[in-house]
Parts: C-alpha cells; structure tokens; sequence
C-alpha cells in the first residue's frame, strides 16, 4: 500500500461496521450515500502486539477516519470501505484497511417480519510495515419484529483470519460466533435500546491465542431536548484461552473485560454531525501485560454524501 493511498485514508476520514445500521436512512429514489468519519481520541492498542515488558502501555492516543459507500436497493445491500487509525506514540501500531461486503434479505412471511439476512465481508488491513492480516466472515441473521417496537434477532457469523506470518506467527485463526440480541424501540420514537448475549470462539494456529467468550452487551440512544441525542453502552466479555501465554508468563490466560460509555450527538448541519464520547475500561487479567484498566474515548464529526 503506498503512502499516499494512507494519506488519502487518514484525510477522508472513517470506519463504519459492516453490520452496522446506516446513521441516514436511505430510500428507492436515493439508493447510493457515502459516509464519512473523522476523530481523535484514546482507545486499546491492536491485539497482535505482543512484548513481554510488564511496563508496557495498552491504552494510547489515537487518530482516525475512514470512508463508507453504501449501495441499498430492495433488500439487497451493497458496501466498500476504506480506514485508517494512527498512533502517534509507536508506527508499529497503526492499521490501514479497505474491505468490501454485502447482505441480502430474504423474506420468509407475507408480512416481511421474519427474514433472513445473510452477508458477508474482505477486509484486508496494512501496517507501516507491510500486510497485517486478511479477513472474511460470513454471516447469518434470523430477525423477527414482533411489532411495538420490539424486534429479535439470531446470529451466527464465522470467519477466517490469515495474519502475516512476517510480523507475527500463530494468529491465523478461524471464529465462530453466536449471538442473541433483543431491541426496543417505542414506535413514533427515537429512543431504542438493545441487549445481546453471545458466545465466541477462537481456533488460533498458536493455542496460546485460542479462546472460548462469552459476553453481554447494552447499548442505548434517546433524544436529549431538541438538539442533541445520548447514547451509552456497556459490555463485558470473558476470554479463557486454551494455553500458557509465554515463556515469561507459564500459565493458562483467562481475561474478563468490561467497557463501560456515554456520548452525545448534535447535528451542524443538514449533513454534518459532531460527536464526542467518554468512557472506562477494566481488562482484568491473570497475565500482567495483559492488566490494565483506564479512560477511553474519542470525539469528531460524520458526514454524509449523496
């Protein structure tokens, strides 16, 4: 990847998760929209840094953006993306990423209340230094909106990492996750809140970074008068790896994570919305490298082009 293409990632600001609703609904007439996001804040390094000095900072500063195309007609979905997170205290950390996907949703009723959306994603992610890794995940939902508001979801995603064996051995991994996810939102409102319980597994080359999770996850937004909107979200997570972390830490790694945020939103303009958001992390864990709790956040603004 050559510099100039990072520049132009880092300049064109950032990432939206492919599985992510759109922050502007899109319509028949409209099927084409293009997202943008720039920020600046604290956030946890990328997980495929390994050192052995107990001393050493997971928590950093960070700047970064990306751009979303969303194509959505019918029920078919259709994206490509492209990011960049920059940490200004180490090279080695930063991530350059373009990916592509897609999802398509296949009605099983008269109603269109029950359907299933099958999907999927590449991503393939660069370092100062070379490739970091390749990825694709397919994905499998059964949703069913019950009405008033309430709608459940099913999910089972699995997938593929094939990390760059130069920089890092034993990280090639296969997942499988499942999840089972709850939300509300009251009709003729803004507000929603979500509950997800899932489970994760993580089949590593290297058993050292095998895991089974298990995991809970809250996430919310209302209105907040006629000018900003709130959200918050909470999760914690349990890793149990399958072997000793190292030579240096001989003991099986068991972590338990919990995340813990609030923000707000306002709208600019007709396109452009700032955002800031702050919060807490605790990632206990029985290897000392691995410990380490602090503050977290990020703030910037999105935009959006069609």
């Amino acid at each position: 990847m050559i510099p100039l293409f990072r520049l132009a990632m880092i300049a064109s600001t950032s990432v939206a998760c492919a599985s992510a609703t759109p922050l502007f609904a899109q319509t028949q007439d409209d099927p084409f929209e293009v997202e943008l996001e720039a920020y600046g804040g604290r956030a946890v390094v990328p997980a495929d840094i390994i050192e052995n000095d107990i001393d050493q900072a997971r928590l950093e500063g960070v700047i970064g953006g990306a751009v979303l195309a969303n194509y959505r007609i019918d029920d078919t979905r259709l994206f490509a993306r492209a990011g960049a997170e920059v940490f200004p205290v180490d090279s080695r950390l930063n991530r350059y990423a373009i990916g592509v996907g897609g999802s398509q949703d296949i009605r099983l009723n008269d109603s269109g209340r029950v359907r299933l959306r099958l999907g999927g994603t590449y991503d393939h992610v660069e370092g100062d230094d070379g490739r970091v890794f390749d990825r694709v995940r397919g994905d499998a939902q059964l949703i069913y909106r019950q009405g008033g508001g309430h709608t459940s979801v099913a999910r089972v995603r699995a997938g593929y990492r094939d990390q760059s064996e130069e920089r890092f051995t034993g990280f090639d991994q296969t997942e499988l996750l499942g999840e089972l996810r709850h939300t509300y939102r009251p009709d003729g409102s803004d507000s929603s809140i979500s509950v997800a319980a899932f489970v994760l597994d993580i089949d590593a080359d290297d058993d050292r970074f095998s895991f089974r999770g298990l995991g809970l996850r809250v996430l919310g937004r209302a209105p907040l008068g006629n000018e900003f909107v709130g959200f918050a979200r909470g999760s914690y997570l349990n890793r149990d790896y399958e072997d000793a972390f190292s030579n240096a830490f001989p003991i099986g790694r068991n972590d338990d994570v919990w995340r813990i945020s609030a923000g707000v939103e306002r709208l600019i303009t007709g396109s452009i919305i700032g955002f800031a958001e702050a919060g807490y992390i605790d990632h206990g864990s029985n290897i000392p490298t691995r410990d380490f709790s602090g503050l977290v956040g990020r703030a910037g603004i999105r935009v959006k082009l069609d």
